[in-house]
């Protein structure tokens, strides 16, 4: 183990909080505002959050968003309640997406949903607020309030230059959204070129992000801490390194392969360094 190399949503953040209301808030406005339904119930859930995160075309959330609101759209029915599907139904959704689907195809052929551009500035506004949002994307609705980050949680009390090895990050976020992270880790001065984003598009569970890492640290021994299926399918392809995974979602796949999977960073971080 020569390079520590962190996903962030899960890992170095606990974002389970910002990004469940984010979704839910997301879903709520389409289906009142865009699709002319009524809101009258909430039942987006750490539960389906979880279900989602088992698929890797659903990191980004403003897949989950899009998705959830093809399946409500399906039955037809105006009421919410009626409409949201249950947890056997969102599991029945999610799994039934191919391995390698692309929801830019998938979105253009069910025209009848929103655009997942028109879901992703509702779920960026809720998550940056509308203040921050503004700044660097001008025109926006309102929506957002001071936004849905501020519920995030560090995954560690420590500051990367402490860790004793080179640290690198491979994360689905945007830099904007990054820049977020490292106010909630209050972490200060982290290298531009240890960074890999979607902004980038370099996009998990493709394994060049953590090539490129090894790469400009002049590692090859990478422990990769990730919390979903595109994170390990991510390292699998990589073909080196460990896994280390974090929180609930790998569990059983971890147990099964024999990986080791901890309930947060910071009691992995406590096994795996030295004191």
């Amino acid at each position: 183990m020569d390079i520590l190399i962190f996903d962030m949503d899960g890992v170095l953040v606990d974002a389970s909080g910002s990004f469940t209301l984010a979704t839910a808030a997301t879903v709520r406005w389409c289906w009142e505002n865009l699709l002319k339904g009524s809101v009258d119930c909430d039942r987006y859930t750490i539960e389906y959050f979880n279900i989602a995160k088992t698929h890797p075309a659903l990191n980004d959330d403003i897949n989950v968003s899009w998705l959830i609101l093809r399946a409500m759209l399906r039955t037809g029915r105006k009421s919410m309640k009626e409409a949201f599907p249950s947890l056997e139904a969102w599991k029945n959704e999610v799994d039934a997406l191919a391995a390698d689907v692309s929801m830019e195809d998938l979105a253009r052929e069910n025209a009848q949903v929103p655009p997942l551009g028109e879901v992703r500035l509702v779920l960026e506004e809720m998550y940056f607020g509308t203040e921050n949002y503004a700044k660097f994307k001008g025109k926006v609705r309102g929506i957002g309030g001071e936004g849905l980050w501020k519920d995030e949680k560090p995954g560690t009390s420590r500051d990367w230059k402490e860790l004793g090895l080179p640290v690198g990050i491979y994360t689905g976020r945007t830099r904007n959204e990054v820049d977020l992270g490292y106010k909630i880790l209050n972490w200060h001065g982290f290298p531009d070129n240890m960074l890999v984003c979607s902004s980038g598009r370099i996009l998990k569970p493709s394994p060049e992000g953590l090539s490129i890492l090894c790469e400009r640290s002049g590692t090859k021994d990478p422990a990769f801490f990730g919390d979903t299926v595109s994170d390990l399918a991510a390292w699998d392809a990589f073909g080196r390194g460990s896994f280390i995974g974090i929180g609930p979602i790998l569990k059983g796949e971890s147990l099964r392969r024999g990986l080791p999977n901890f309930d947060t960073l910071e009691e992995a971080l406590s096994s795996l360094l030295p004191s």
